[in-house]
């Protein structure tokens, strides 16, 4: 059983771009609600429902001021801003998984992988920081703090990984307040990417991730 812990947890150009980045930011946040024992389904899904609509609203207001601040802009230049990559997800693969260190014994450690895309969904090789938190959540006991660590942005080069099956990034955090055998079926992970030198909200994303068995 988990044991109580506490959590302690030209020159119009950049001004076009910018708003270019908060507009495709805005259509792909990511919501992240910290993990209770007392949520429901229909809480989080009425928070989702809510926040979606501000949402929405807020990309309508910014396309209108793209459109204005693009009018502008001479033709090569608005050619080159709307062709430049930009990284607009930063998410947690299904693969990813909480995995024994001592054949289903004793301490664990998160694989993480973690798949950047661009708007149009296509893979982009990313420069920043990436800060993760573990949490895991039981019915009985309140959330505990299983890791947390901020990988810094030559650590996150350095995890690139690229092969017939794919291209992504994948990092190793050991994990501490629990024995593997005593984590639940699975734990919460919430990822944090800050792209370097963009003065912009980083790319957040929270998913639960499956504990491997022994057996498995």
């Amino acid at each position: 059983m988990i044991s109580h812990a506490d959590i302690r947890p030209g020159r119009l150009l950049p001004f076009t771009c910018t708003f270019l980045v908060m507009s495709l930011m805005i259509g792909c946040r990511v919501t992240v609600l910290p993990p209770s024992s007392d949520d429901t389904a229909r809480d989080r899904n009425a928070i989702l429902r809510e926040e979606n609509e501000t949402l929405k609203r807020e990309n309508e207001g910014l396309k209108v001021r793209v459109s204005q601040a693009e009018a502008d802009l001479d033709p090569g230049s608005l050619e080159v801003s709307q062709a430049t990559p930009r990284l607009i997800s930063m998410a947690i693969e299904d693969s990813s998984l909480i995995e024994p260190l001592d054949k289903g014994t004793g301490t664990s450690q998160l694989v993480l992988r973690m798949s950047p895309s661009d708007d149009r969904g296509r893979f982009v090789q990313v420069v920043g920081a990436l800060s993760v938190t573990v949490v895991g959540v039981s019915l009985e006991d309140d959330p505990v703090l299983l890791g947390q660590h901020t990988f810094t942005p030559g650590e996150v080069r350095d995890a690139w990984r690229g092969g017939v099956m794919g291209s992504g990034y994948v990092f190793r955090l050991p994990l501490s307040g629990a024995l593997h055998e005593a984590l639940p079926d699975s734990v919460d992970v919430v990822t944090l990417f800050e792209v370097a030198g963009v003065d912009r909200p980083g790319l957040r994303d929270e998913r639960p991730v499956r504990v491997r068995r022994a057996l498995d």
